[in-house]
């Protein structure tokens, strides 16, 4: 039973949550968003396998994994996940519980028994934590081609995170400004890539990649980006060429560049790209392969916790793999 005190903080966290949301501008081909209980998620665990049995009694602690504010029924929540979906690495066949318990070779397990916990402390339902699970450790790992993408940051950084944007969806300016300074935060162990997703809705959104991309054309992409984000109610052909002056591009150059094939080509590869990767709406991040959904994490504090994760998984599976010591808690 919730006591008055967890009411309290379930409704402010519900608040939070809500203020923290950001809907995405809708895809070209899909135009209504996947819900998070959505059982086209796929989970971790070897292909094939049965599902692990539920397992009885009260729910236990986990070396590493706070638990401590769940309340009763949360932590029944929690228990149920974490004893019955699979370990997040392929070549540990046993259930999230027993992977951080038996402290497994699998520097992934304490963090994704800690997300179960989070999202549920935080007002998901199982369903919900299950998905956001799946979508954060399970096989679903996509090969990005980052070609000549603009990009910033240590070309061999162990975090790239890319991100398609319209320039004249909302969504996108807002939540460029929050990735650059999350980025920044973490400097120097993330690189960012941008590409471009013109959405037919928009009717100057291709006009705008194009620029964006003549401009980079010229190695004054980012400046270029920022005047677009910051203007996306004026971007018509003469705002475009003013934005170009401004940021000091060759003019004649830029004219052509923008009405020319190479452009086009980089904008249809762009969402070509995209597409197989599985877009539904801008903007669309990718992290390591991993869709950053934004129907199920926030930008505004999920991103540095993925990120922090991300790098702790990272340097704990070097260490293990060159024998150094144990996974510990990388929360």
């Amino acid at each position: 039973m919730l006591t008055p005190t967890s009411g309290v903080r379930r409704l402010a966290l519900a608040a939070l949550a809500a203020l923290a949301a950001l809907p995405g501008c809708g895809g070209a081909e899909q135009q209504e968003p996947q819900f998070a209980d959505s059982p086209a998620v796929p989970l971790p665990g070897p292909p094939g396998a049965a599902p692990l049995d539920a397992v009885g009694g009260e729910p236990e602690e986990l070396p590493g994994v706070n638990t401590a504010e769940l309340v009763r029924r949360e932590r029944g929540t929690w228990w149920q996940l974490v004893s019955q979906l699979y370990a997040p690495c392929p070549d540990q066949a046993v259930s999230l519980a027993q992977c951080v318990r038996e402290a497994r070779a699998c520097a992934a397990c304490a963090p994704a028994a800690q997300l179960l916990a989070d999202k549920i402390r935080g007002g998901a339902s199982g369903a919900e934590a299950q998905a956001a699970y799946g979508v954060r450790f399970g096989p679903n790992v996509r090969q990005i081609d980052l070609a000549d993408s603009p990009a910033r940051g240590p070309e061999r950084a162990s975090i790239q995170i890319v991100v398609w944007s319209d320039f004249e969806c909302p969504s996108c300016g807002r939540a460029v400004p929050i990735l650059d300074e999350v980025v920044d935060r973490h400097a120097p162990y993330v690189r960012l890539i941008h590409k471009v997703y013109p959405l037919r809705s928009h009717p100057h959104a291709e006009a705008a990649a194009r620029a964006a991309v003549a401009a980079h054309r010229q190695g004054r992409y980012w400046p270029m980006e920022r005047l677009l984000f910051e203007n996306q109610q004026r971007l018509e052909e003469k705002d475009l060429l003013g934005y170009a002056q401004k940021v000091g591009l060759d003019m004649a150059r830029f004219r052509a560049d923008m009405a020319g094939e190479p452009a086009a080509q980089v904008v249809a590869r762009d969402k070509a790209e995209a597409d197989r990767a599985g877009l539904s709406g801008t903007p669309f991040i990718v992290i390591n392969g991993r869709e950053f959904d934004l129907a199920l994490f926030s930008l505004q504090g999920e991103l540095d916790r993925w990120i922090e994760t991300e790098r702790a998984i990272i340097e704990r599976s070097q260490a293990a793999a060159s024998g150094g010591g144990a996974q510990g808690d990388a929360r």
